[in-house]
């Protein structure tokens, strides 16, 4: 999968099944979802339903009923994405269904290679909120900003002092986007990047802030995958070592066409990253037309695949 051969890890998948070991992320019964009333169930990270939830659709096209059981932030979002026939949460009561399926099991069972990967963006909505071209605005290019990754993989996060070149960029404002607590790092660069981020327990606000704003700039987390489902300019940077969905050498993602990558050549080496992100936000801002930034910064406005038989 790193290397981007799907279809032979799928076949390594179903070799390790008829070999009779277990998997506890399995879920579906091979049956086709013809016909059926259909359960789809979001139990790993934020990132990994935002991917996979595009196959939604597919499966709608099928079913006699499309039900998402979503993590609580995320229900909001995708119940205005109108994807299903019901969204509901952790804790709600679950509606009639005949099978089921965890959303990181849709690549395998439509038997996704990169050239049959539903890319189509958006495939996220947020209702009565346009989004602003890059070459559609006057003024500073608005760009978002995410630096820290969670817990769960440190190598993912760049420390923000690191990234303090990119704030020199002329004709730029930057808008953190940052959740956790590593957003009290941006305290000593408050003069050079504007707190967008409020606690929400709703992603629906996130995606409704990014719709107004021309490039995100984020490591590899949930930000990363909300831009690129949306639509949206992302410029994603990546560890060394990372992970299996971004693949190895590419500089673009099959996954979200609107997405670039920037990968460390060497683990922890992200001074490389940093001067080629400023480098094309350079040239981005002069494509555009140079506009300075302000003195002081501002509040922001704010093909169809078959499943596996």
């Amino acid at each position: 999968m790193l290397r981007g051969d799907l279809e032979l890890a799928w076949r390594e998948s179903a070799a390790i099944t008829q070999r009779g070991r277990p998997d506890p992320h399995r879920f579906w019964d091979g049956r086709p979802f013809t016909g059926r009333r259909v359960l789809v169930r979001c139990l790993h990270g934020l990132g990994d339903t935002i991917q996979f939830i595009r196959y939604a659709p597919h499966i709608r096209e099928q079913a006699r009923f499309l039900a998402i059981e979503a993590q609580p932030t995320l229900k909001l979002l995708l119940e205005e994405a109108r994807i299903a026939d019901q969204v509901f949460t952790w804790g709600e009561p679950e509606p009639l269904w005949d099978q089921q399926v965890e959303v990181v099991e849709l690549p395998r069972i439509f038997r996704t290679t990169l050239a049959s990967i539903p890319n189509r963006v958006p495939y996220l909505f947020v209702p009565d909120t346009p989004a602003i071209p890059v070459e559609g605005r006057s003024g500073p290019l608005r760009a978002g900003l995410v630096w820290a990754s969670s817990s769960y993989n440190p190598a993912r996060s760049v420390p923000i002092e690191r990234l303090a070149s990119l704030f020199s960029v002329s004709g730029v404002q930057f808008f953190s986007l940052q959740a956790g607590p590593e957003r009290a790092q941006l305290e000593p660069w408050s003069s050079h990047v504007l707190n967008l981020h409020e606690e929400s327990a709703c992603v629906l606000a996130t995606a409704k802030t990014l719709m107004g704003l021309d490039l995100v700039i984020t490591v590899d987390t949930m930000m990363a995958h909300l831009a690129g489902a949306l639509a949206r300019p992302v410029w994603t940077m990546l560890p060394h070592e990372s992970d299996w969905r971004w693949m190895l050498d590419r500089k673009d993602s099959p996954w979200y066409p609107s997405m670039r990558l920037f990968r460390q050549s060497a683990p922890g080496d992200w001074d490389p990253v940093v001067d080629r992100v400023r480098v094309e936000l350079e040239t981005l801002v002069a494509a555009r037309g140079h506009f300075p930034c302000p003195a002081r910064l501002h509040s922001a406005v704010p093909q169809t695949p078959a499943p596996e038989a």
